[in-house]
């Protein structure tokens, strides 16, 4: 059933299934699966508008499940409304004319499901069907357009640390490496000035580091970093952070 599915996908349903054993739930239902696209999909936050933290997602959705004592089955069912979503899930795929099913994919099938408590939930923070499909597919031709970049190793200037917002692919910040005392990790917040001087929050979704290459076709070394990308989702506007020079 689940051979089309990515790895992250995979684990989706496997967290599904843990979060509904936690809460004592006879079945596997759409908030489990949103639970466990909240674990696995680093990129969720960008299909809510109106919600800057994750937990808060978290923290709605355990509001709906009932607490009961433990469920040690070994084998717990998917509810109907969960398998909806699966088979919507497979559809989104084919339509796209992707190969795999991953986890993009489940959370447009759960927001097809508009009247499950995890589509109520969705909506609540204006993830919406429509829009998703879109950032979904412009994500995608942004990734292709740095897979490119990053084979072609002139993206960015070397020495430096890029921030590039992921929806966009616009770059909205950088700075040489020495500028900051650490490098953020996927899941943290930095703040950016933009060209005004204005701040905004942004939060992590993905870190890549580029290796320095002596000749066209050699080996990346990996004791000479040439440069670091950091995809970033616009939060919103907020005090000044420790960020200098960074845009």
């Amino acid at each position: 059933m689940f051979e089309r599915y990515t790895t992250r996908a995979r684990r989706t349903i496997f967290v599904a299934r843990y979060e509904a054993a936690q809460l004592g739930a006879t079945e596997i239902d759409t908030p489990h699966l949103l639970l466990g696209l909240i674990r696995e999909s680093h990129h969720l936050l960008r299909y809510f508008p109106d919600l800057d933290n994750i937990e808060t997602l978290r923290n709605d959705v355990l509001a709906v499940c009932p607490s009961r004592e433990t469920n040690p089955s070994p084998d717990i069912p998917l509810s109907l409304a969960a398998k909806r979503t699966l088979i919507y899930a497979a559809e989104e795929s084919e339509s796209l004319g992707h190969q795999s099913i991953g986890t993009e994919h489940l959370f447009l099938g759960l927001l097809r499901e508009p009247d499950t408590a995890a589509g109520k939930i969705c909506h609540k923070h204006g993830a919406e069907l429509g829009k998703a499909r879109e950032l979904m597919i412009a994500a995608e031709t942004t990734n292709v357009v740095a897979n490119r970049v990053r084979s072609a190793d002139w993206g960015q200037p070397t020495g430096c640390i890029a921030f590039i917002e992921a929806n966009s692919g616009e770059r909205v910040g950088i700075t040489g490496m020495a500028a900051l005392e650490k490098i953020p990790r996927e899941g943290e917040f930095v703040v950016l000035d933009d060209y005004h001087g204005k701040p905004h929050r942004f939060r992590v979704v993905e870190v890549a580091y580029h290796f320095h290459r002596e000749c066209p076709g050699a080996q990346a070394s990996p004791h000479r970093l040439s440069s670091i990308v950091i995809q970033v989702l616009k939060i919103g506007v907020s005090r000044s952070g420790s960020l200098p020079d960074s845009t």
